[in-house]
């Protein structure tokens, strides 16, 4: 009786890694360049507190209120905490296993991602509510070279949860539906921490949904 031997797909080791390489060492680097390239860039916090949804009240109210069901609180914490990185990692660790062309495919939209979104923060930033509102109830990051205050609106976060999500959601494994969902909550989870204002979490999904669906004919028309 035979065996089943598990392969791995020949392209494990081969573009996707590059490009996952390629994209977080971009943002790295531009994030530590930062201060000497984004100095110019146009500070619009006063004109984002005009929005409904951006007040003292409602960035509080959230706040308390999910801090209020604990269980709610720390769900939302530790999503918040691997929604970044480890959210990337893990998308491209799975498509590798099931669909290097998929796989292939997200690491490409990372890079375009991030290249869109370097631009957008040279060019203009606002600040993050805890900055804005400095007595909220939590412990966030201080600013640093990984945690930049600048890089706000469209939410880092939410463009990159929302690209992986849009490739986990298309595959039919219940794994990858599982893990579609659990990424998709991780915008939610931004605004209900005051991590980011309601409409860093919505430009943050527009743009990773924009970049899913126009980056591959970038791609092809630089051959």
């Amino acid at each position: 009786m035979g065996s089943k031997t598990l392969s791995i797909p020949h392209s494990f080791n081969s573009r996707s890694v590059v490009l996952l390489l390629a994209a977080y060492g971009y943002w790295t680097v531009y994030s530590l360049a930062y201060p000497a390239v984004g100095r110019w860039s146009f500070n619009y916090t006063n004109f984002l507190l005009r929005l409904p949804g951006t007040s003292h009240d409602f960035v509080l109210g959230l706040l308390l209120w999910t801090k209020s069901h604990s269980v709610l609180y720390l769900l939302m914490d530790a999503l918040y905490k691997l929604g970044f990185t480890w959210v990337m990692v893990g998308t491209i660790a799975y498509l590798l296993y099931t669909s290097p062309t998929e796989a292939e495919r997200t690491t490409r939209n990372y890079l375009v991602s991030f290249l869109v979104l370097s631009a957008i923060f040279l060019v203009a930033h606002v600040f993050p509510p805890h900055l804005v509102y400095p007595d909220l109830p939590r412990r966030y990051a201080p600013p640093g070279w990984s945690a930049r205050p600048q890089f706000v609106l469209p939410s880092p976060h939410c463009t990159i949860d929302t690209v992986s999500f849009l490739a986990l959601a298309r595959r039919k494994e219940v794994p990858a539906r599982i893990l579609a969902f659990l990424v998709a909550l991780i915008p939610i989870s931004t605004v209900l921490l005051g991590e980011h204002w309601v409409w860093d979490a919505i430009s943050g999904i527009l743009l990773g949904w924009l970049v899913e669906g126009y980056s591959g004919k970038v791609f092809n028309s630089l051959g």
